[in-house]
């Protein structure tokens, strides 16, 4: 009988849909009500933590607005204003608290804890000295404190205006309605009403809400309230109560039931659909029925159809193994590329068979083949000795990740013995990526000045990574003694010092000099410059090496220094200069001389024919000493190593050297230096000059407040700006400025690419770029330039050459 039964397959596809789909609809039903029913996610413990937590956070949120409103009013009372009398504050109080009702009393505070003026005219007067808060105020800038018995202001806000217990305090006392934050906390979070909240002080007095729950069972979670790194933890704890019927419960209702039984009866639909859809071809087969589209079809030509959608699918990876092909053929001419433009050869190495493999172009050039060979065939191309180097390098490459490099001799083809001129090459090894089982090799022949030997490439990068390590450093030293030299130099210009307090400040300017040699001295050491065309300042750079020469290789000899302030800039660098007069102090160290004396002066005339003063303007500097040390003996032949690496060093800058007498004998020493002049300004400084304002723009806030002050002392506008991005919206606001002074060491923008764009929208801005010594590029000629660290004189000078007049002229 059962045989007889016939079920249709579109039927009974879309019985099998509408099972699953009720068996996932009632499993997913059956698990969320498993584990809706634990306490973790019970509804109404949920409920409690969500809402303590928001509680919490909004007493966090309500506290820091405490403190801005403390700050508001402070800027509305104005302290320390001797016009606005204590009533007209009193006043304002009373004012301020009718906009914010949720403060019942609002006061000022002086230091000693009277109250200056309150809202409430009966405290005006009196003293908070002797409440428990003025003791924790005196070291803490933002106090929160409780009232114990007053249920009318649960606690205060009190914020101190200055130092910390010697200045003026703001007291904002907490209403009855502060901590009200429960009605709009549950409309918010859509909890129920029976959801009720509880504040505690750190000493577990309730400030707010009830004590316990006003149910026998219950859910509850507490939360402490953080302050933030501003206020600190108060030490309040948030509690939360709600009973258990907030639990929602987990037994569909209608709209749920009727929703499964919808998508119970899609699926049905569907898998009759599809049902039909597959049966159709079923049916043609064993009817032996022909397609509507094609005559004569019958069961050969179906299985015919599938044999030739199998081959398709066959030809179809064929082509892809071909594409793949290509590929490989693609990515081999790179490689051949790269090694023909590099000189690099590269190598495969499977460590386990020891196997390597490489490509080779053919004579023609125009076809790669591989090659293979065993790893000992590999090592047989390089010296006995290197070998077991070899071995050691490729076994590393294996256990650790990244380059491994090595140099190895190579020996000469056809013969065991060492070749006349030895080949070295430079082998780097890497590990695949992945399981790392193969090692890439890259190989290369190298010269004999091994500049690209590991050891050289290392030196190349130690020397890159010095150099901005010390930019760096030294950036930040000269920022400080830009600070130093700034407030200083504004002190003794604003203010008439006595003799004593200006010797002390002349001191201190004398010392932040020595800094600025310092640095310089420190840059020309690491950066290795030459600077035979740069100028320096021959009075400040003779200043500062006297000061080395005289603390390590002179000591205890006495040292004058002659050398005026106002000579012209000579065209030698710094540090050939110090490396002079260095050697001379080595000189005089080593003969035992007495003294060291330099002075210095201007000429302008032509230089007479034989003589070695160079042409053109010049500065003279004439170095002597004393009689030899009293009972030392002179040597009996000089020692010229000092004196010849003195006359070479002058002779690279194109200087004079004239030597009279070394010391070496009974006469003291006596030379002359010539030095060719870089040419004064034409046109000076004037004594006074206009007001202009200036566009300051400096990433640190220190510096750029000290030279602010130094601007504004020396009779300028200044608007201050705090990077490059900040510098261009200030000048979208408004371009009327005179000059930009702008750092050229900024972060995102440097100062040159600021300038940059600066004279291209706005060309009547003059630009000053400031920089420490020899860090600015050779694009920054253009412009003028001030050296870091700077003396408020440096800064008028460079004004000087900014203002209008001078700019005409």
């Amino acid at each position: 009988m059962l045989d007889s039964v016939r079920i249709s397959l579109k039927v009974l596809n879309a019985v099998q849909l509408a099972l699953i789909a009720a068996a996932a609809l009632g499993l997913a039903w059956i698990g969320a009500a498993i584990v809706g029913a634990g306490p973790a996610v019970d509804g109404a413990q949920r409920a409690a933590l969500t809402g303590a937590r928001a509680f919490a956070e909004a007493v966090d949120a309500e506290l820091h607005g405490s403190v801005a409103d403390a700050r508001t009013l402070a800027l509305l009372l104005r302290p320390g204003d001797p016009a606005l009398s204590e009533a007209d504050r009193a006043a304002l109080l009373r004012d301020w608290l009718a906009l914010n009702p949720r403060y019942g009393d609002a006061a000022l505070i002086g230091a000693d804890g009277s109250v200056r003026a309150a809202a409430d005219p009966r405290r005006t007067g009196g003293s908070v000295a002797r409440q428990p808060w003025f003791a924790r105020a005196r070291n803490a800038e933002i106090v929160i404190a409780t009232n114990d018995g007053d249920e009318t202001a649960p606690f205060d806000v009190i914020l101190s205006l200055g130092m910390p217990g010697r200045s003026d305090r703001i007291q904002l006392r907490a209403g009855p309605a502060y901590l009200e934050i429960g009605p709009r906390l549950r409309q918010a979070l859509d909890l129920p009403d029976t959801v009720v909240f509880t504040v505690r002080g750190a000493e577990g007095r309730v400030l707010a809400g009830t004590a316990s729950a006003p149910w026998g069972e219950h859910r509850s979670a507490s939360v402490p309230v953080q302050g933030g790194r501003e206020l600190g933890s108060p030490g309040w704890v948030v509690t939360a109560f709600a009973p258990p019927a907030a639990a929602a419960g987990m037994l569909p209702d209608g709209r749920v039931l009727a929703l499964a039984l919808a998508v119970v009866g899609a699926a049905a639909a569907l898998g009759y659909a599809v049902g039909g859809h597959a049966s159709q071809p079923l049916q043609r087969l064993a009817a032996g029925e022909a397609r509507p589209d094609e005559a004569g079809s019958s069961p050969v030509r179906e299985i015919a159809a599938l044999s030739e959608a199998v081959a398709g699918r066959s030809r179809s990876r064929d082509a892809a193994l071909a594409l793949a092909g290509t590929g490989l053929d693609r990515i081999k001419g790179r490689l051949q590329t790269f090694e023909a433009m590099s000189g690099w050869t590269c190598w495969e190495i499977d460590p386990e068979t020891r196997r390597v493999v490489w490509s080779d172009a053919d004579s023609t050039g125009t076809a790669a083949s591989d090659h293979a060979a065993d790893l000992s065939d590999l090592a047989a191309w390089f010296e006995p000795e290197d070998r077991a180097l070899l071995d050691l390098t490729l076994d590393a490459a294996r256990r650790a990740d990244g380059p491994h490099d090595v140099v190895l001799r190579a020996r000469a083809e056809g013969s065991d013995s060492v070749p006349e001129a030895e080949r070295r090459v430079l082998v780097r090894f890497l590990r695949e990526a992945g399981d790392g089982r193969r090692i890439h090799a890259l190989s290369r022949a190298i010269g004999d000045d091994g500049a690209e030997t590991p050891a050289g490439l290392n030196e190349r990068r130690r020397n890159t990574v010095l150099r901005r390590v010390t930019d760096g450093i030294v950036h930040d030293f000269n920022d400080v003694l830009t600070v130093i030299l700034a407030n200083l130099g504004t002190l003794r210009r604003r203010h008439g010092l006595n003799p004593e307090p200006a010797r002390l400040v002349d001191a201190a300017l004398a010392g932040a000099g020595r800094g600025a040699a310092l640095t310089r001295r420190m840059l020309s050491l690491v950066r290795g410059e030459d600077g035979t065309i740069a100028e320096c300042d021959v009075g400040r750079s003779v200043e500062a090496a006297l000061a080395f020469m005289g603390a390590n290789v002179l000591r205890d000899v006495p040292v004058i220094n002659r050398v005026p302030g106002d000579l012209p800039k000579v065209l030698c660098a710094e540090r050939i200069l110090e490396l002079v007069l260095l050697n001379l102090a080595f000189h005089f160290r080593d003969h035992g001389l007495r003294g060291f004396a330099i002075g210095a002066a201007e000429h302008e005339g032509e230089a007479e024919p034989g003589h070695a003063r160079p042409a053109g303007p010049c500065v003279r500097l004439l170095i002597a000493s004393g009689q030899h040390e009293p009972g030392r003996q002179a040597p009996s032949a000089p020692r010229p190593e000092s004196l010849e690496t003195v006359a070479r060093l002058l002779a690279e800058i194109e200087a004079g050297w004239h030597l009279v007498a070394d010391g070496t004998g009974e006469e003291a020493f006596l030379a002359e230096i010539w030095l060719r002049a870089a040419g004064r300004r034409t046109e000076e400084p004037a004594l006074w000059q206009p007001a202009l304002r200036v566009l300051l723009v400096e990433s640190d806030s220190l510096v750029r407040a000290s030279v602010a002050e130094a601007l504004t002392d020396l009779g300028h506008e200044v608007v201050q700006a705090a990077s490059g991005e900040h510098a261009l919206a200030l000048l979208c606001e408004s371009a009327a400025y005179d000059a930009m002074v702008a750092d050229q060491s900024m972060p995102v923008m440097t100062g040159l690419q600021l300038a940059a764009t600066v004279v291209e929208r706005y060309p009547d801005i003059r630009i000053i770029l400031a920089s420490p010594h020899g860090h600015l590029p050779a694009a920054a000629r253009r412009f003028l330039q001030l050296e870091k660290p700077f003396r408020p004189d440096d800064l008028a000078a460079v004004l000087s050459a900014a203002a209008p007049q001078m700019r005409a002229a």
